[in-house]
């Protein structure tokens, strides 16, 4: 109903368009990103939402994307904010189209009133990480920006505002609903659902510093196919054959669970020397995903239109593989192969250390080249999509190039 709602709301700003051409601001922003990697069986790509990857002699342009944004201020206190994202995904929808769509209430100086469907408030860069052209990396980094696939949330946010003598300090709560798909192999598509997200962003900015955090906690509102048909396969096993089998059956029945995503982020800039880190931990009633630790830390310099950053980040799980039935035969082996998919999705232990270049070719246009040398100790990996896995032939140490054209227009 909420992306009813959403979308409704959209189309009625699309038609109002004509009539309100001289008041409503457009921009715009695209990216044209190739990717190459040397990996044979993990497919490189930066978001866990997307259906293609990079392996070695098979490029990738997953990471281009164009969007368009439109302002109308209405009065004095009332602006209204739609912006849609075009880019490579597995189903074309217009719920996944529509990125932002809200109404902005300006109450007093203050305070901010934003109803609708806004971004995500989970990272630094949530307000514009499809905006190439807004951020020096090439990419935003993997093990920190990948674990989660939601960018937006149908809902409210409300922030305030306080203006110190040097510092603007800033307070955000939030809540509402939340829909991403997750891609993985063999075609697994699942519509992630977050119910009764609540979060609260604390703030506060200098000329050269902002210092961030963040805590979120939703439920899970959903529970995909595939998960019920092992629910349903696990619940037939007996006991003393599978030993942890109720354990499993518990960590498969994600729905309703509840998730508690927990961030602090800094970032430094001079207009010579830039740095930029954040951490986070996300814990949680599930198996599935929990105790997951992620962060990473960046250190560069300006030097006129040309910006460098050394980033290594990192992301790690404290999850259990199951030991599974204590007898064998091809249905149990099956079985036990569909519940370590889904168990351990999140079984993640890598880290990366990435060279990126940034050349502002004119105010609206930069390109960026970003190299990343990656370390797995665990795969398959949720971050990846892969191919011709098998116990002697896994790539656990692999590099990938990213070339891009950022614009805004």
């Amino acid at each position: 109903m909420r992306s009813k709602i959403v979308m409704f709301l959209y189309l009625v700003w699309g038609l109002s368009i004509p009539a309100l051409a001289n008041d409503v601001k457009v921009g715009g922003f695209a990216t044209l990103d190739i990717n190459i990697s040397n990996s044979q069986t993990a497919g490189i790509r930066h978001v866990i939402s997307q259906p293609d990857a990079s392996y070695l002699g098979e490029p990738s342009l997953a990471n281009s994307s164009i969007g368009v944004q439109l302002e109308w201020q209405s009065s004095s206190q009332l602006q209204w904010v739609a912006q849609t994202v075009l880019k490579e995904r597995k189903e074309y929808k217009l719920d996944y189209l529509i990125q932002m769509a809200f109404a902005r209430y300006t109450l007093t100086p203050n305070w901010q009133l934003r109803i609708g469907r806004t971004g995500l408030d989970l990272y630094m860069m949530t307000e514009f990480r499809d905006i190439g052209y807004a951020f020096n990396y090439g990419h935003p980094p993997t093990e920190f920006y990948a674990v989660v696939p939601h960018q937006n949330m149908d809902g409210i946010d409300i922030t305030y505002t306080h203006l110190l003598k040097e510092s603007v300090l800033s307070y955000k709560f939030f809540g509402g609903k939340s829909s991403a798909p997750i891609i993985s192999d063999d075609d697994f598509m699942w519509d992630v659902e977050l119910d009764s997200i609540y979060g609260l962003s604390l703030s506060a900015q200098t000329e050269n510093w902002l210092l961030r955090t963040n805590y979120t906690t939703t439920k899970a509102g959903n529970t995909n196919e595939q998960q019920i048909l092992l629910l349903n396969a696990l619940q037939q096993v007996p006991q003393a054959i599978w030993p942890t089998r109720q354990a499993l059956i518990e960590s498969l029945q994600i729905k309703g669970k509840r998730f508690n995503y927990f961030t602090v982020g800094a970032k430094y800039d001079d207009s010579r020397w830039i740095m930029q880190s954040e951490l986070s931990y996300i814990d949680s009633d599930s198996e599935v995903l929990n105790h997951l630790k992620a962060g990473y830390v960046s250190l560069g310099m300006h030097s006129d239109d040309d910006t460098w950053l050394l980033t290594f980040s990192a992301a790690k799980s404290n999850n259990r593989i199951d030991p599974g039935p204590l007898l064998t035969s091809p249905q149990l082996t099956s079985l036990y192969q569909g519940v370590i998919r889904h168990t351990n999705f999140y079984l993640i232990d890598q880290h990366t250390w990435s060279v990126s270049w940034r050349r502002s070719l004119t105010s609206t246009l930069a390109a960026k080249i970003q190299l990343d040398h990656t370390q797995v100790k665990q795969l398959p990996s949720a971050f990846y999509l892969h191919k011709g896995l098998s116990s002697a032939n896994h790539d656990n140490d692999f590099q990938s190039l990213g070339l891009s054209l950022n614009w805004v227009f």
